[in-house]
């Protein structure tokens, strides 16, 4: 290392050190200075807090999580150690207390497993063609630029298991499709976005689920609602609005041929110059994340293989809930008073079921599948040579376990923070604070604007559902019961995810602008205004709508006409001559 690049260094060290000191500082100034409710005390928000503060300030989020453990341990210590002592008992409690004994529990371990299984398993499917097979399969119906922008996004609601695959492998395969047609860089990096994170989040197998589901069951164990986290997820389904509405956006878009703001302006310059990317722009180029999505050498792209593993996925899950149920008091009642295609039904299966464990074992049977097909496929041109090798097909498994070592590190960091909340009373405090003065109607849709705020400033979904949905769920269930509750769920998920798409240090908005070759400040702030036009739909027709007026079904169905009535109203159609240019 040069001179110069020791001072670099040190001097990056020590202007993050002087961030973090300063979010550390402004965390507890502001949990001294709130005042004593119930006889709790400002401190217990400042786990939640200082997480938060110092992962916008230093751009660490694992950071920021270890250091709102760590500052809960010290808060939460009994007695009085010594001076000696007490960094010893305070390192232990964070790791063993907060980290370890959540971890430890047969659920969590294997919700873990569950989502390390099932990133493998999407690796190996891409491995074997079977994702490349899909967007085969829907680029062959591509004749022109809406049909060019309707592919995108078919393809990525059939990618639905995994938002990381979806991004790299619908941006990287529609890209030349997009060029050829004259679809703006801008418009493909939208497409392919706005579509992974909502289609992954509200999907009942993906990568995602696990996660959600985990924090949920916790919330649910916390406050003693006697319905279990996949339960709760299901009842939440209808009430996200941000999700459902932000896909309706898209394809409503693509469909009615409309555009507004900024994209219609790219998409315009696209279909009347042919420059797909903007003249002067600087597009983001794929490395090394581009690799782990394609398939082998030598390998036939079929969709089926990519079909069969994930349907056994969703078939296991759903036929292991019901045997596991098969004989419990409660399901036997229910299915003697109603259908076994009855949302009461599977209502009660999923509230009794070891859900975890059967998710758990589902995954693995369609890992088993995907490396079956993987090992058995043939070369093109070649009836014998094997192109994939289980050597192969299983160094490809673990390889993409190992690099969503940062997802599954923020997992268990996510199951610590709910513990660490617990121990110093955050739940007990908001409830304090708001319980009695905030009208209940209005807590989703202030949930749904904090996780956007929250989830935009520190650039992820993740980290913004398991430092939010701890706090707020019993926030929720105090107010309002199991009801309020639902919906508060799904405004956090949902707020989240819309935070995610605006942010700009965000890793799936880099991930899209990557795998589409586009200019990322060019991605990120045409995407902004549609975005933002969706999760206002969601909050006025969805959160406050439904917590206020009328059912969540309604509130879907309303935001969907506002959409589609907001593109003919303001969009114009991209492909539409220039006024005043000679017919072609």
């Amino acid at each position: 290392m040069t001179l110069l690049e020791s001072i670099t260094t040190t001097a990056i060290l020590r202007h993050s050190g002087l961030r973090f000191a300063a979010a550390l500082s402004a965390s507890a100034l502001t949990a001294h200075l709130l005042p004593v409710l119930d006889g709790t005390d400002g401190w217990s928000l400042f786990p939640p807090l200082v997480a938060v503060l110092v992962a916008i300030a230093t751009g660490r989020l694992i950071l920021g999580l270890v250091t709102a453990l760590c500052g809960a341990a010290a808060l939460s210590l009994t007695g009085d150690p010594s001076f000696v002592q007490w960094p010893w008992l305070v390192f232990r409690r964070a790791l063993v207390d907060f980290v370890w004994l959540p971890l430890s529990q047969s659920f969590q371990l294997y919700i873990l497993a569950f989502t390390a299984s099932l990133i493998g398993m999407v690796r190996v499917i891409s491995l074997a063609g079977g994702t490349q097979g899909i967007a085969d399969l829907l680029v062959r119906k591509a004749g022109g630029a809406r049909s060019s922008r309707l592919a995108v996004f078919l393809l990525g609601l059939a990618i639905f298991f995994d938002d990381y695959a979806n991004t790299m492998v619908v941006g990287t395969t529609m890209r030349p499709v997009a060029d050829r047609f004259r679809v703006s860089r801008e418009k493909l990096a939208y497409l392919v976005d706005s579509t992974a994170a909502p289609v992954a989040g509200i999907a009942i197998i993906s990568t995602w689920i696990g996660y959600e589901v985990g924090l949920l069951q916790d919330a649910m164990t916390e406050v003693g609602a006697g319905i279990s986290g996949y339960e709760l997820f299901f009842r939440s389904l209808p009430s996200r609005f941000y999700c459902f509405l932000t896909l309706a956006m898209v394809g409503l878009s693509v469909l009615l041929r409309r555009d507004f703001g900024p994209m219609l302006r790219a998409e315009r310059r696209a279909q009347r110059t042919g420059e797909v990317v903007r003249p002067g722009s600087t597009p983001v180029t794929g490395g090394r994340e581009e690799q782990g999505f394609g398939p082998a050498p030598g390998v036939v792209p079929d969709w089926r293989v990519a079909a069969f593993p994930v349907g056994l996925v969703i078939f296991g899950v759903l036929a292991g809930m019901h045997l596991d149920t098969l004989s419990a008091p409660e399901v036997v009642l229910v299915r003697s008073e109603h259908s076994f295609f009855s949302r009461q039904y599977w209502t009660i299966v999923f509230s009794h079921a070891d859900g975890a464990r059967i998710m758990f074992l589902a995954a693995v049977s369609g890992t088993v599948a995907a490396l079956l097909l993987a090992v058995t496929r043939k070369a093109s041109g070649a009836a014998t040579r094997r192109p994939v090798p289980l050597s192969r097909a299983v160094t490809v498994w673990l390889g993409g376990i190992t690099g969503f070592h940062r997802a599954l590190v923020i997992l268990v960091l996510a199951w610590a923070i709910k513990e660490a909340c617990k121990a110093v009373g955050t739940s007990t405090y908001l409830i304090a604070s708001l319980g009695s003065s905030m009208p209940p109607g209005l807590l989703p849709i202030i949930v749904f604007l904090l996780a956007s705020i929250v989830a935009f400033a520190i650039g992820t979904s993740w980290t913004t559902m398991a430092i939010l949905l701890p706090t707020t769920v019993p926030l929720a269930f105090s107010m309002g019961g199991l009801p309020l509750t639902v919906l508060v769920s799904a405004a956090v998920l949902d707020g989240a995810i819309f935070g995610d798409h605006c942010s700009p240090i965000s890793d799936t908005t880099v991930l899209s602008s990557i795998a589409t070759a586009c200019d990322h400040m060019d991605h990120v702030k045409t995407q902004i205004p549609y975005a933002l036009a969706s999760m206002s739909v969601a909050a006025t027709f969805g959160y406050l709508g439904t917590a206020l007026l009328w059912p969540a079904y309604a509130g879907l169905a309303l935001g969907a006409l506002a959409i589609a009535g907001g593109l003919l109203a303001f969009g114009g159609d991209p492909e539409a001559p220039e006024a005043g240019a000679a017919p072609c």
